[in-house]
């Protein structure tokens, strides 16, 4: 691979959105895992930085939280020092009665993102609260095509995130 300014690392809530307006490769794969992302970690060791953001499909397929915090550990560790990291937090789900404890694993896995960001000197960017419904106990209904993929404003809403960050950086 070429050595690209900056790649979106993750599942398909990354593969379906077009990221030229960040310069960036899209390195998104539909139904990805922390797993997936460690197999092919070396398709963004050449990036100057990367925008990652994993682990949803990991708790829709009922993997144990300590396990996907295993697997980000691994995947931090690969990359090199001089690049720049750029950790998103998990997106929620639509609340309904069967989504409450995947959204409570989402809340879990933000928190310990946030900590072992912050212990990396990793930058994380919390998109989590933008997207929630007035009572804050999922995803808004605005930004979901089905629950967990996003509409056109829900990219909108994240780029406009991204670029007030990333701008600075």
């Amino acid at each position: 691979m070429k050595k690209e300014k900056r790649v979106f690392l993750g599942d398909s809530l990354t593969m379906r959105h077009n990221w030229s307006a960040f310069k960036a490769s899209n390195l998104g794969i539909d139904g990805d895992t922390t797993q997936g992302v460690l197999k092919r970690i070396s398709q963004a060791t050449q990036a100057q930085n990367i925008v990652l953001m994993i682990g949803v499909n990991d708790i829709l397929q009922n993997a144990q939280v300590t396990k996907i915090q295993n697997n980000y550990i691994k995947i931090l560790d690969s990359f090199n020092k001089d690049q720049t990291i750029y950790v998103l937090s998990l997106l929620p789900v639509l609340h309904q009665k069967q989504t409450i404890s995947i959204n409570q694993k989402i809340k879990e896995m933000n928190k310990w993102l946030q900590t072992e960001t912050t212990k990396r000197h990793i930058i994380y960017i919390n998109l989590y609260p933008s997207f929630l419904d007035k009572e804050k106990k999922g995803l808004s209904h605005v930004y979901t095509t089905d629950g967990i993929h996003l509409t056109t404003k829900g990219y909108k809403l994240w780029e406009k995130t991204l670029k007030n960050i990333l701008s600075v950086y």
